[in-house]
């Protein structure tokens, strides 16, 4: 129910798609922001389903390919994984950012202990 100040034109800010991107694009950015010299020029995108293209570790999740430079990244399955500790938004976020990360790593050859040291070291 959308209030009649707001109007029914407003886009829901709890809609899906929109804070999947959201979460997603804050843990690119950070990584962008970490290494930019390895993530220029890499396209990295979102799909809903996988679509069996590219090659990774985690075909579900994400797809990656390197002749292209391109990473997509699978909404649906990162959103429905099964298996969290505590089942709650704040945890969903982490395990998007999660994912984004594993992709990059993967899509750059390294170990994701190795892609930014000393960063989550006061954890």
């Amino acid at each position: 129910m959308r209030s009649s100040l707001s109007g029914p034109s407003l886009p829901n800010p709890e809609n899906r798609i929109t804070g999947f991107e959201f979460d997603a694009r804050g843990a690119l950015t950070l990584l962008q922001q970490h290494l930019p010299e390895e993530l220029h020029g890499v396209r990295i995108g979102f799909s809903s389903v996988p679509l069996a293209i590219g090659e990774s570790g985690q075909p579900l999740f994400y797809a990656i390919d390197r002749a292209s430079r391109s990473i997509l990244l699978f909404r649906m399955p990162i959103q429905r994984a099964r298996g969290l500790h505590v089942d709650d938004a704040e945890h969903r976020r982490l395990f998007v950012g999660h994912c984004v990360y594993r992709a990059v790593c993967e899509y750059l050859g390294r170990e994701p202990w190795d892609l930014l040291p000393g960063y989550f070291d006061h954890y």
